[in-house]
């Protein structure tokens, strides 16, 4: 009786632990995220899903109504919070916020998965949701890919290792919500994986997780086609803007065309792959030894080989990824991933090296710490590094559905970039007539609560938002704003600085305009006769 009443006291405890560990996880990966994303403003990502959203709930979707580069999953999952928390900033981060913490629990229960200390475990996923979503902490495209893309390699090696059903059904589901986030990092996970699982048939085939794996498939064609039936979005323009339009800028870039504003060669320099990337680069060199070293000892089975080919393909894929992508750095965060591995791998095929497993765990804390303090601290992935964070407007003093955000910009006076939006908004707002507004500032839709007939994303004119007169897909382009403006009459065009309808004339043959400054950075543009 003894026995099996410390038993039960031995089991208490550790339950009891293991539910603290996963409250604090939850709790810290939510609000670290929660609370940098309320810091600073860079209108053009910053707000990117912001009106794109609402107008999802007003039944304007993206590739029909919206032409869109990346992909539409940011924006429906983020018309579900909109929907489930209210039209307001809370519901904006809220989104981001859950998304950091689902991951870095998830990530913490696949270390334990694989037998790795609760603590360092705990760890190692606490500094994962430090460097994760919270280097955007606004709902951004290519962090909601990077992560789901990290879910879907999760399921990847729990597949593997333990030959699990419910893990090869759930594994095309998080890819395709991934490539569906954004092409890229996901396409590159579906490359390996898609790889890696033909080859561990061919060593381990299991009748049950292909159809598994097969039934997953299946149900994401199934909700894709719902999709498509629900919203009557046609497959030629998910085709033109979610294929055809990006494969050419990344084609642009990886030749060098004068088309793109960066290129692969210029990207692909010695500071950048080595300097800028030492600390992933290390960890992929060190999951190379240790596979190495492993297969020479004839210590190491067929899946482990897998699973840390798997790591490297995944480490170099990514940095590759950052170098062709136009934004700032978003993966340091794969440092703690790779080193919570590394920790078991090390301990399972080379012995348990306390010195060396400690070596690991300081640098993953001194990369946490560093990359912490330079892009969470000084909001670097949203270009405010030389930005005075502590000098901000209240987001409330331009509308009560911003409360919360801490308004620090790149304008040179905040108080009255303040002003000048609030007053566009009244104006935007107040006109009666069927109107469009193209803006980096995508919040007017979702603070006036109408329809301003968005037709863009992004608004940025480098042939990267949208085709230029010189790019292959102008036409195509030029189809879908022109069949907005007939359809919805639109007689009056709204933009704010630095976008310039000037530059939208090329679409618009039939059109002409009236343009008024309305306030140094406001104008309107009422359509006349062009006789």
């Amino acid at each position: 009786m003894r026995l099996f009443i410390n038993f039960l006291t031995m089991y208490k405890k550790k339950l009891n632990v293991n539910i603290f560990l996963y409250s604090i996880l939850i709790f810290f990966s939510f609000f670290i995220n929660f609370y940098y994303a309320n810091i600073g403003v860079f209108p053009i990502d910053t707000f990117a899903f912001f009106d794109t959203a609402y107008n999802i709930l007003i039944d304007r979707h993206p590739f029909k109504d919206i032409w869109i580069t990346t992909g539409p999953v940011v924006d429906y999952f983020q018309a579900f919070f909109f929907k489930a928390f209210g039209l307001n900033w809370y519901s904006y981060v809220i989104h981001s916020s859950f998304l950091n913490a689902a991951f870095s629990i998830f990530f913490f229960l696949t270390l334990r998965k694989f037998d790795l200390d609760k603590y360092l475990s705990f760890f190692y996923s606490l500094s994962f949701s430090i460097l994760g979503y919270t280097v955007s902490g606004t709902p951004f495209a290519y962090l909601h890919s990077y992560i789901l893309s990290l879910f879907a390699f999760l399921i990847f090696i729990r597949c593997i290792k333990f030959k699990s059903n419910y893990c090869y059904f759930f594994l095309p589901i998080f890819l395709f919500f991934a490539f569906f986030s954004m092409q890229n990092p996901s396409t590159f996970f579906i490359l390996i994986i898609s790889t890696l699982l033909i080859v561990n048939f061919f060593f381990s085939l299991k009748t049950t997780n292909l159809l598994s794996l097969i039934s997953g498939t299946i149900f994401s064609l199934i909700i894709f086609y719902v999709y498509l039936n629900l919203t009557d979005v046609s497959i030629q323009n998910i085709w033109n803007q979610y294929f055809l339009f990006p494969l050419s800028i990344g084609e642009y870039r990886a030749t060098g065309n004068d088309i793109a504003h960066i290129s692969l060669a210029g990207r692909a320099t010695w500071r950048n792959i080595f300097g800028h990337f030492k600390f992933i680069d290390f960890f992929i060199f060190l999951y190379l030894v240790i596979t190495t070293i492993a297969i020479y000892k004839k210590r190491i089975s067929n899946e482990d080989i897998i699973i840390n080919l798997s790591f490297i393909l995944t480490g170099l894929s990514l940095i590759f990824n950052q170098l062709i992508t136009s934004n700032q750095t978003y993966i340091f965060s794969i440092i703690p991933f790779l080193g919570g591995f590394f920790h078991i791998f090390y301990k399972k095929y080379l012995n348990n090296a306390k010195k060396f497993n400690f070596f690991i765990f300081i640098l993953v804390l001194f990369c946490t710490v560093k990359y912490h303090l330079e892009y969470n601290e000084k909001r670097k992935f949203m270009d405010l590094q030389n930005v005075d964070l502590k000098y901000y407007e209240k987001g409330n003093n331009l509308d009560k559905k911003l409360n919360g955000l801490k308004w620090a910009s790149n304008f040179p006076d905040k108080k009255k970039e303040i002003y000048l939006l609030k007053e566009a908004k009244n104006l935007i707002a107040n006109e009666a007539k069927s109107k469009m507004v193209l803006t980096e500032y995508q919040i007017f839709s979702i603070l006036a609560e109408q329809n301003l007939n968005i037709p863009n994303r992004w608004y940025t004119h480098d042939n990267n938002s949208y085709p230029l007169k010189n790019h292959k897909y102008f036409s195509i382009y030029k189809e879908h704003i022109n069949k907005i403006m007939v359809k919805e009459n639109v007689q009056i065009i709204f933009t704010i600085d630095p976008v310039n309808l000037e530059n939208f004339y090329i679409y618009f043959d039939n059109f002409c305009f009236n343009k008024t400054k309305l306030n140094p950075i406001l104008y309107s543009y009422k359509k006349i006769s062009c006789n």
